[in-house]
């Protein structure tokens, strides 16, 4: 087998690492520490940790009338979705535990977000109390953004006096009878951005790869 190039070991190991590019920080750092004296620049920095549910599918109908999320597992709840009927119309509802539970509106209700939208302190926020994420059997009102949608809520909350930004996933059907929250995650680290639909998965970890690929081992 012929000796291989830096560029060539380099390039292999990225195709490893599901495509992580040149640009990105893991790259860097390998290509710091096969340049010089063989020494990474420094340490890598810590990143954020996603706290994820996993799937719950739990669903706030005339049965479950009502769900709440907590994002941390301790204390009140953060949001609380519930399910009631009001002059004759039937809501899927959301409110946020005051003063802190806030969520990102669209027309003044809880906006209905795409996935990878970053949830951040560059985002506005807006309390939360009995707002209709879903509303049936109307002409007259708003149906609300979630209305046989699905769909991520982008919020934010306080956790040990800090401020955490977090989304949750949620669905209702066609005549709001029914209403799912499907998952939902949070940064643990105080103000750090989060994208809809980040769970935390893993990422490529360059350094355990470093001394394989200066000294030109195979994968």
């Amino acid at each position: 087998m012929k000796n291989q190039t830096l560029d060539e070991r380099l390039r292999q190991y990225e195709t490893a690492g599901q495509g992580i590019g040149y640009g990105s920080k893991g790259m860097l750092y390998a290509l710091s520490a096969v340049s010089g004296a063989g020494l990474l620049l420094g340490a890598v920095p810590a990143e954020a940790a996603i706290q994820y549910s996993g799937l719950q599918n739990q669903n706030v109908n005339a049965t479950q009338n009502s769900f709440k999320v907590n994002f941390d597992g301790a204390g009140d709840p953060d949001f609380t979705f519930r399910l009631f009927s009001s002059s004759s119309q039937l809501l899927s509802a959301f409110q946020g535990t005051a003063p802190a539970g806030q969520v990102i509106k669209n027309n003044g209700q809880p906006a209905n977000l795409i996935s990878n939208y970053a949830v951040s302190s560059q985002r506005v926020f807006a309390a939360v109390s009995s707002e209709e994420l879903a509303l049936g059997n109307s002409s007259v009102y708003d149906p609300g953004n979630f209305l046989n949608q699905q769909g991520y809520l982008g919020v934010t909350f306080q956790l040990n006096g800090n401020t955490h930004y977090g989304w949750i996933q949620y669905k209702a059907n066609v005549d709001a009878t029914v209403g799912t929250v499907i998952d939902w995650a949070y940064e643990d680290i105080p103000g750090a951005v989060i994208k809809t639909g980040d769970t935390g998965k893993k990422k490529f970890n360059w350094n355990l790869f470093l001394p394989a690929i200066i000294n030109g081992k195979k994968i």
